[in-house]
């Protein structure tokens, strides 16, 4: 058995190349970067290595899947809940990527065991969720949220059978597919969000939930987000039933949302609408996933309107609607204008792993470097200051200003599994390629190895400035490695074997052409400006909720501005984990604390090595008496407890943290 196991994970890589070879086949819009595969990125390490290393080892090693895989297998699930459905298939991907990626071949032993349990309780029609056979029939086939659950174990399949060339996942993808096409569409059931039909529902606000097409004020598209999965069949087998209906999915949100939602994503891009404003409720997850079928449409079609949409959407959401650190969605949905809360349910684990496959498609799409500067934004921050440092769980929001540990305790739920997904998923963003080219996207420490090159980079950053690559091929071979250049680095230097290269333009790829022989190394420095800066649109704002409870925010002005602290794209904040001498481990940060912005912090040693650094010291005043504060790198957050110390209970309002500080000038 560990003998198959070992020659199933060499074979991984090959089998990934080809995957690729053959879905490029039936696009019409090729790749400009198109992605490695997962088992060619090894060793990661510091500390985004070791906070993967607890997702994989402790998370995904000690997660109850079994009890899922039996709800599942049992089918007597008629709830509208969720929660339990979406595990087993974001359990699957992760734990194969994971595996995959370290060669870890424990996990990757469980997680087939655990696909054959999945598939084997499929149905013959190809059914395979948690709804009880009793409440399905040909006029119900599914719940209303199983295609939002469902969504995760297709995405499973196929991402099992293109890593690992299993083809009885693949042939799983196509009956849970066939089951789908059986009975939605024309002239058969649709993703309508209520009981009204048009003209009836042209511009209503619609609450509650849905038959077939999740929750109501998502207006179907957890029903259409089907087409993403779906049209990604059709690139693997080139079977027009799947491209044919996807497209007919895609083409209908018009009619079903009662908004023209879909169409009106032109005046998104044009720039005479926001986002928020498409229909009342506009669920940023559910957008995220479609807006990847939409791209995925467009790769196959070659019809740009499709990508002017989704580059249009997403221009929107950054300029307003993503906060400094690289994270989406206030309360799961975006807000108008420039409305982004600093406190509360703000930043969805969900939001954060549909936004960063989102911007990683658009990157390989257009090649432009901006996506690539997002994710790198995200990465350093966001996605793990989610994560629990002791377990691995990840939250459900993650405020910029809140408190901890309360929050990292829940589940599972859609969020914990979210959270390990996009973890597991990091590592096939680090790099594309291009024929001859290679591209340098992110640059955390780990080693790249395919049949004819290889690699190695080292640095710790984005805690050290410098990074070096360092050329580890057996064999001299030719290529065009492109590094990303960062926009926010203004003097940014490159050298090969000592040689400084020419033209750096930050914003953009330098591309260094030549046969790479072993031991060449190209030494980069991204020069780090650390700096005090004001909030843009900052307001005063008021909660309140639509009838059907969901929450949304109204501004009120304010002369009361906050400041956050800033190095290259890592966000700070203080942390009260590491402020011990303040004496009130739960400080208000809007009242009790007012910190010196006219002089830059001082850097000091890190009070903990399993932490990402560097580490500040600054001047501030705790209810008008002077003392130093400590500032950390926000991606710390995870850290709930200080390290030696008793620890809190898990669900208490222990340690206050925030990125936005106000200065010693606030009233």
């Amino acid at each position: 058995m560990r003998k198959s196991i070992l020659l199933s994970m060499t074979l991984c890589l090959c089998i990934a190349m080809q995957a690729q070879k053959e879905n490029s086949a039936y696009n019409k819009v090729g790749l400009l970067e198109k992605p490695v595969p997962v088992s060619s990125v090894k060793e990661i390490s510091g500390f985004f290595g070791n906070r993967m290393e607890l997702n994989r080892e402790v998370y995904l090693k000690q997660f109850p899947i079994d009890q899922y895989v039996e709800f599942i297998g049992k089918r007597e699930h008629t709830e509208w809940n969720w929660t339990k459905a979406e595990q087993h298939g974001k359990w699957i991907e992760s734990a194969y990527l994971s595996a995959v990626q370290s060669g870890d071949r424990e996990l990757l032993k469980k997680a087939q065991a655990v696909l054959k349990r999945i598939i084997d309780s499929q149905e013959e029609s190809g059914y395979v969720g948690a709804t009880a056979r009793s409440y399905r029939s040909p006029e119900r086939p599914v719940r209303g949220m199983d295609a939002y659950e469902l969504y995760f174990v297709f995405h499973a399949f196929i991402t099992v059978f293109e890593e690992t060339g299993n083809r009885e996942a693949l042939t799983a993808a196509e009956k849970l597919s066939d089951y789908w096409l059986k009975y939605f569409g024309p002239g058969k059931l649709e993703f309508w969000p209520s009981g009204l039909r048009p003209p009836e529902n042209r511009g209503k606000e619609i609450h509650g939930h849905s038959q077939f097409a999740g929750h109501g004020v998502h207006y179907s598209w957890e029903g259409a987000l089907l087409a993403d999965p779906v049209a990604r069949l059709y690139e693997v087998t080139g079977k027009k039933k799947y491209l044919d209906w996807s497209r007919w999915v895609v083409n209908s949100i018009d009619r079903w949302s009662g908004w023209d939602a879909f169409s009106r994503l032109d005046s998104v891009a044009d720039g005479t609408l926001g986002v928020d404003r498409l229909q009342p409720f506009v669920h940023s997850h559910a957008f995220h996933m479609n807006f990847m079928g939409f791209l995925r449409l467009y790769r196959i079609t070659g019809d740009k309107t499709l990508l002017c949409k989704v580059a249009g959407a997403w221009d929107d959401i950054c300029k307003r609607q993503m906060y400094i650190t690289g994270g989406v969605s206030v309360a799961e949905h975006y807000e108008h204008d420039y409305v982004k809360p600093l406190t509360g349910n703000i930043v969805e684990t969900c939001a954060t792993m549909s936004w960063m496959q989102v911007t990683q498609q658009l990157l390989q799409l257009t090649g432009d470097v901006k996506y690539a500067d997002a994710m790198e934004r995200l990465l350093f921050n966001h996605v793990f200051a989610a994560q629990d440092c002791e377990s691995g769980v990840c939250r459900y929001h993650t405020a910029p200003n809140g408190h901890k540990p309360g929050g990292y305790f829940h589940g599972p739920d859609c969020c914990t599994a979210s959270g390990h997904r996009i973890i597991s998923m990091l590592p096939t963003f680090f790099y594309a390629e291009n024929g001859k080219e290679f591209y340098i996207n992110q640059y955390v420490s780990a080693k790249y190895a395919s049949r004819d090159f290889g690699f190695e980079v080292t640095g710790n950053y984005p805690e050290s400035e410098n990074i070096a690559l360092t050329v580890t091929s057996k064999k001299a071979v030719n290529r065009t490695v492109s590094l990303r250049i960062p926009l926010w680095c203004k003097s940014p230097e490159v050298s090969v074997n000592g040689e400084t290269a020419a033209n750096i333009q930050p914003g953009a790829y330098l591309k260094l052409t030549r046969k790479w022989t072993k031991g060449d190394k190209i030494e980069i420095s991204f020069p780090m400006e650390a700096k005090w800066i004001k909030r843009e649109h900052h307001s005063k704002y008021t909660a309140h909720s639509l009838p059907g409870g969901e929450p949304m925010y109204k501004e009120e002005p304010t002369d009361r501005i906050p400041y956050a602290f800033v190095r290259g794209p890592v966000v700070y904040s203080l942390d009260m984990v590491w402020n011990r001498p303040v004496c009130n481990d739960d400080v208000d940060m809007e009242k009790d604390i007012r910190v010196q912005t006219d002089a830059l912090p001082a850097l000091i040693d890190k009070p903990y090595q399993n932490m990402l650094g560097p580490v500040y010291r600054t001047k501030a005043l705790y209810k008008g008496s002077d003392m130093d504060v400590v500032l950390s790198p926000f991606a710390n957050t995870g850290q709930w407890f200080r390290p030696g110390e008793q620890k809190p209970q898990k669900n208490a309002v222990m340690f206050t943290y925030g990125i936005w500080l106000y200065n010693t000038d606030t009233r």
